[in-house]
């Protein structure tokens, strides 16, 4: 049975890893789907404030690290 020390530091060596992303995925994809729904929600109701989330969402797109695979998920949404 593990005593409470040793337990506690495999948790926090866990935690200190990076995250692992999938190969071939941009670092701003999540950000990039994310906006990409909000701008579905916001589209029926407040278009001007769909239209500033939309603006973002490109631009993140072309300057940012995003992946072919989020931009066509963000198209689909």
């Amino acid at each position: 049975m593990k005593d409470l020390n040793s337990f506690i530091s495999e948790e926090s060596k866990k935690k200190e890893k990076p995250h692992a992303t999938k190969k071939g995925a941009g670092a701003d994809d999540k950000k990039y789907v994310r906006l990409m729904e909000k701008y579905k929600r916001l589209r029926r109701g407040d278009r001007e404030k769909a239209n500033k989330v939309l603006e973002e969402a490109k631009k993140l797109a072309k300057e940012g690290d995003v992946s072919g695979n989020a931009k066509i998920a963000g198209a689909y949404i």
